[in-house]
């Protein structure tokens, strides 16, 4: 369960690093397909459903009901995320 729990965490420290580093940085105004920004988010929806699948195994390997489910919660968003970056590319 660890496992799952430390890819859902990677997953958001991404996420909140990719949103951080590209907010403090001055805009380079490029179109959503070359934006750095945009590309390191639709990432996360390659990444996401790693985190949801390794949870899933985890559950049905007997770990803890409730901690797969905050593992779950917390790669959902992500994964819309990801995928709203993606089709914006």
């Amino acid at each position: 369960m660890l496992v799952a729990l430390g890819i859902a965490s990677a997953n958001a420290a991404l996420a909140a690093g990719t949103f951080a580093y590209y907010e403090l940085r001055p805009h380079s105004f490029l179109p959503p397909w070359q934006d750095p920004e945009v590309l390191n988010l639709a990432l996360l929806f390659l990444t996401a459903p790693i985190g949801m699948i390794v949870g899933i195994v985890a559950a049905l390997r007997g770990a803890p009901k409730w901690l797969v489910g905050i593992v779950e919660i917390a790669s959902v968003p992500l994964l819309i995320v990801g995928f709203l970056a993606s089709a914006a590319v």
